[in-house]
């Protein structure tokens, strides 16, 4: 599993890699002191995995986050724990308060190579069936979902909420995982607990998107990539 440390302070690479080498199957391909330096990588580079601090100049950690359309694998490595609540908001594997112990670290790999074997299990719930459709499990059955149908997603625990033309599906799934299998020309997320399909957006007012029978904040991360698609 190749990995990355983003963090501002050498120490912090310093300790991550010294627990790391101990684990077989945890490669470093790169130390980025910045989030910046971070964007630029991963452009670059396939990641498996992030050790990614908070407090850093230029970009903040949760920021950084906040851009990726499909980050990998996410360790918080942070001295504050004041930002744990929102760190879980956006999916991470687990958050460690510095300064860790090698078994508080060991127990977050452990969380991540369960999630890795998690995320591979979706893979086959998932599946695109055309262009125009997918197949999803829901908890006792398999829907046949045509695309031009779905008018919004919203996060729901550990649940996606399928909102249809004319029914709601609850789908065991995160919202970040729609992002890789829906197509980004019919659908953009919004907000971080919303996806919307751009076909059944009425209008947009300040920071509301207005559908038919419902209205979707637009997340203040996400404004410029509306911008960006619609405008």
């Amino acid at each position: 599993m190749n990995y990355i440390i983003v963090d501002d302070e050498p120490i912090a690479h310093t300790i991550i890699e010294d627990y790391a080498v101990s684990l077989s199957d945890l490669t470093l391909i790169g130390n980025c002191y910045n989030a910046i330096d971070a964007i630029t990588f991963l452009q670059k580079k396939q990641v498996d995995l992030i050790f990614l601090d908070i407090e850093m100049p230029k970009l903040k950690g949760l920021d950084f986050l906040r851009t990726l359309t499909s980050p990998p694998l996410i360790i918080i490595t942070s001295a504050y724990s004041e930002f744990a609540v929102e760190s879980y908001e956006l999916e991470v594997c687990d958050y460690l308060l510095k300064p860790f112990s090698f078994e508080r670290f060991l127990k977050a790999y452990t969380k991540v190579i369960k999630e890795k074997e998690h995320s591979s299990k979706k893979n086959k719930i998932v599946k695109e069936a055309t262009n125009t459709s997918i197949f999803l499990k829901g908890d006792k059955e398999t829907y046949h979902i045509q695309l031009d149908d779905i008018k919004y997603l919203e996060s729901y625990g550990s649940y996606v909420k399928l909102y249809l033309q004319n029914e709601m599906l609850l789908i065991h799934q995160s919202i970040s995982y729609f992002e890789t299998i829906l197509p980004t020309e019919q659908f953009i997320r919004v907000h971080r607990s919303f996806m919307v399909s751009v076909f059944s957006i009425k209008s947009i007012v300040g920071n509301q998107i207005k559908l038919e029978g419902a209205v979707i904040p637009i997340g203040q991360s996400y404004k410029a990539i509306l911008k960006n698609r619609l405008f």
